[in-house]
């Protein structure tokens, strides 16, 4: 019941983060209990996994969600730096992990949707290939978009957790209640991005309301060590 409960808060706070995206203070609370919820959707996710039956689109959702949640944080917090030795090897974990899952779940003889579990799957290899791609070769080219990572990360995010919500909540339209959610996101990553140009010079406003997801720093030995050690503070702490 947590996991649910906390699954659809997570999705209805980060539609009014969305919503609120041109006003900085506002989107920064939200986001910051967005990211809240989703930590809890994804510990719970994982404790269920563990003590019953796990269903493949649900564990590739929950490994989705959880890494496009924490890249998209993370790229705010260092925009044009370059990633610290933690994130780099997660995102080549979590590649690996998303290719040798791809390849293992046709022999586990689990059931399953081909053309959901793939595109799913395909989700989670070009993020954290995209990842390693920049952390290892082409961070001096890639690094100026890290606005545009952000946006499409925690959209991807939000994304997971609707695709959950609509094959748990719409189980007789299946695959195709959670194909939408998956084909419908991309089109708004490519509103918001083209939003973010035309607001071009307001830019520092979007930068300072992206000072990003309002100041929530993750424990100090995965902080970039160019961050002020006065501006770290717990996970789930906020600046007031």
């Amino acid at each position: 019941m947590i996991h649910v409960a906390c699954g659809t808060a997570a999705l209805g706070v980060g539609l009014v983060a969305l919503w609120l995206n041109n006003r900085p203070a506002a989107h920064r609370r939200w986001g910051r209990l967005f990211l809240r919820l989703l930590v809890v959707v994804i510990v719970t996710a994982a404790l269920g996994a563990v003590g019953f039956k796990p269903r493949p689109f649900l564990i590739i959702l929950t490994a989705l969600a959880a890494y496009q949640g924490y890249s998209g944080y993370r790229v705010v917090r260092r925009r044009e730096q370059r990633m610290v030795p933690f994130d780099r090897w997660l995102a080549v974990a979590v590649l690996t992990c998303g290719v040798g899952y791809g390849v293992l779940l046709p022999r586990s003889g689990v059931t399953w949707s081909p053309t959901v579990i793939y595109s799913t799957i395909g989700g989670l290899v070009v993020v954290a290939g995209y990842d390693s791609v920049k952390a290892f070769w082409l961070h001096e080219r890639l690094k100026r978009g890290w606005l545009n990572e952000h946006i499409c990360k925690l959209l991807g995010a939000l994304d997971a957790l609707t695709s959950a919500f609509a094959g748990n909540v719409l189980p007789a339209y299946q695959p195709y209640s959670q194909l939408g959610p998956t084909l419908l996101f991309p089109l708004v990553m490519v509103y918001f991005i083209r939003l973010r140009r035309r607001q071009q010079p307001h830019q520092s406003s979007l930068v300072s309301c992206t000072d990003s997801l309002l100041e929530i720093n993750i424990p100090a030995r995965f902080a970039d060590k160019s961050v002020d050690d006065n501006s770290r503070s717990d996970w789930f702490a906020g600046r007031n």
